[in-house]
């Protein structure tokens, strides 16, 4: 997968726009919703169910590993699901045809009907060999975007420097399949992974 990225935005924030748009996996919704975990608790006024010690929540592609998750969901519908971990775990293929996605942070949020997931705090997303990392990234899977945000930087204490709370990002160079096949021999185009980092002004 090939990233576009807009850099300089306030506040960190940074705004990589997938460029392609590929049809979404209609057949995670429609698989079984299976959760296991240590301990639960349903609240039956509210629907809300919250799962407790080694939670893992599978359907279909998805996948969501936690200490903590609370969900709510209708009928075999997960409308949406807050796992706490250290840290939680996501996964799923979210189109046809790409790679799995995969991210991990002290929170995840994942809300079906927004089509998002929201995770916090150390937060790391992975495609492929694109990936992203900062204090708070959203991942909108209709428009196919990450936002990143690597929010503020704290002075510990004993140290003179502030820690480094910037977003990182690593996209993978494209391929020259044509400049490959006219070099006459079969080692590929040398060339590093690209870096884009955007701080607080």
């Amino acid at each position: 997968m090939n990233l576009k990225s807009l850099t300089a935005l306030p506040f960190s924030l940074l705004l990589a726009i997938l460029t392609s748009a590929a049809q979404a996996l209609p057949e995670d919704e429609q698989q079984e919703l299976v959760i296991r975990s240590q301990q639960a608790e349903m609240d039956r006024r509210t629907g809300v169910v919250i799962y407790q010690g080694n939670v893992i929540l599978t359907q279909g592609t998805l996948k969501i590993e936690a200490d903590r998750l609370e969900i709510l969901h209708e009928g075999n519908v997960l409308k949406s699901a807050v796992a706490d971990g250290k840290p939680a775990r996501y996964q799923q293929q979210i189109n046809v045809g790409k790679p799995v996605t995969y991210a991990n942070g002290k929170r995840i949020e994942y809300l079906s009907d927004q089509r998002e997931v929201i995770i916090t705090g150390d937060a790391n997303l992975k495609q492929g060999g694109d990936q992203f990392s900062g204090q708070r990234l959203t991942y909108d899977m209709n428009a196919e975007t990450v936002k990143a945000n690597g929010g503020t930087s704290t002075v510990k204490e004993g140290e003179d420097k502030p820690e480094d709370s910037r977003v990182r990002m690593v996209i993978q160079p494209k391929k020259d399949d044509n400049a490959t096949e006219s070099s006459g021999n079969n080692t590929e185009p040398s060339g590093n992974s690209t870096e884009q980092s955007g701080s607080s002004q």
